[in-house]
């Protein structure tokens, strides 16, 4: 017991390390009582890192900043204009598509495990099986009921969806325009001596924007290459699966595992025990692939170096307390934490020498 107590004593000695602790602290608490509220925020935050990369990009061919923003901008509202009327209709015709053909797919695996039992008898338990996706088909039909009367219950809620659509982009301008003098107005509330804050902000910085533009340009592409692959297959479900691997991206490995099984489940109900449906999953594989041992690689490395056991732990514990805007942001909350707990070993090491 005494070497912790003496160990606490020459810890909370150090104002710096305890004013780096307390940050930490109100992060997480900031985050755990008001995330849902600040949703909109963190959404322009991030939306912000992936611009100012664009932003910089103009300003060092010679645009003035203010120009380069509005230009910017107006890019971005454009891509979401697009987004709305081009791609969202067929989404959603392709999410109906595969709500009403639940029940055909799922009488569709019921006469696969059927056949499978007739020719193995022995070696699978089809009654099990069968059951076993019935449970699953109820659940799936469950979900999608509440799904559809959410979003009709939801409709009230639109006024709100219109304010955040204006809020978020207003936003997302003042941080790009003003950045450094947020920054400057957040200094002065902080005390004079602040180098070990300085230093875990400056390498945040650094890494956190690197990691959302990384991700953001990789959701993009992998997700665009899927859709070009799948529509070129004549895959009736293209654009939904080259959306949920565009998403699953920002999930590291995590995502793209739980995204093989509908791409696997939707390429066999549409060509059954085919090459071609051996072919879309190879496809989706190939595709996984080069994303992890080319675009990964060229994207990302100047981002935080996390172990991948760090990362699914981050994912995990992050998810379990806010959902899924902590999957989202699991990775820049860990290099946070990764950040203090270097200092607070370097601080020991030294104060130990």
């Amino acid at each position: 017991m005494r070497p912790v107590i003496d160990w606490l004593k020459l810890h909370f000695e150090d104002t710096e390390l305890m004013m780096l602790f307390a940050f930490l602290i109100s992060v997480f608490v900031i985050l755990g009582l008001f995330g849902s509220t600040l949703a909109p925020a963190l959404v322009a935050i991030a939306l912000a890192y992936v611009l100012e990369g664009v932003v910089t990009l103009l300003v060092t061919c010679k645009f003035p900043r203010i120009i380069a923003i509005v230009i910017v901008g107006i890019g971005a509202l454009l891509a979401v204009l697009f987004t709305l009327i081009a791609v969202l209709p067929v989404l959603s015709d392709q999410v109906g598509l595969l709500i009403s053909k639940i029940p055909q797919y799922v009488q569709l695996l019921k006469d696969t495990l059927h056949d499978l039992q007739n020719r193995y008898p022995t070696g699978l338990n089809a009654e099990y099986l069968q059951q076993a996706i019935a449970s699953g088909a109820e659940k799936v039909q469950e979900w999608s009921g509440l799904l559809l009367s959410k979003s009709l219950s939801s409709i009230p809620n639109v006024i709100a969806l219109g304010v955040y659509v204006v809020l978020v982009p207003v936003l997302v301008f003042f941080l790009l325009k003003d950045k450094q003098r947020i920054i400057d107005w957040g200094q002065q509330f902080l005390p004079e001596e602040r180098s070990l804050l300085k230093r875990v902000w400056g390498e945040l910085d650094v890494q956190i924007g690197n990691y959302i533009r990384g991700r953001f340009w990789e959701s993009s592409m992998v997700g665009f290459i899927m859709w070009i692959v799948y529509v070129m297959m004549g895959h009736e479900y293209a654009l939904l699966l080259a959306v949920l691997t565009g998403i699953s991206v920002w999930i590291p490995f995590v995502g793209a595992a739980v995204v093989t099984i509908p791409v696997a489940l939707l390429s066999y109900f549409q060509w059954g025990w085919t090459d071609m449906a051996a072919y879309s999953v190879l496809a989706y594989a190939i595709i996984q692939l080069i994303d992890a041992n080319i675009v990964i690689p060229w994207l990302f490395s100047e981002v935080v170096n996390l172990h991948p056991i760090a990362i699914i732990v981050a994912v995990l514990v992050f998810g379990s307390f806010w959902g899924v805007l902590g999957v989202f942001f699991a990775i820049p909350l860990a290099a946070l934490v990764q950040s203090v707990l270097v200092i607070i070993a370097e601080r020991a090491t030294h104060k130990t020498t």
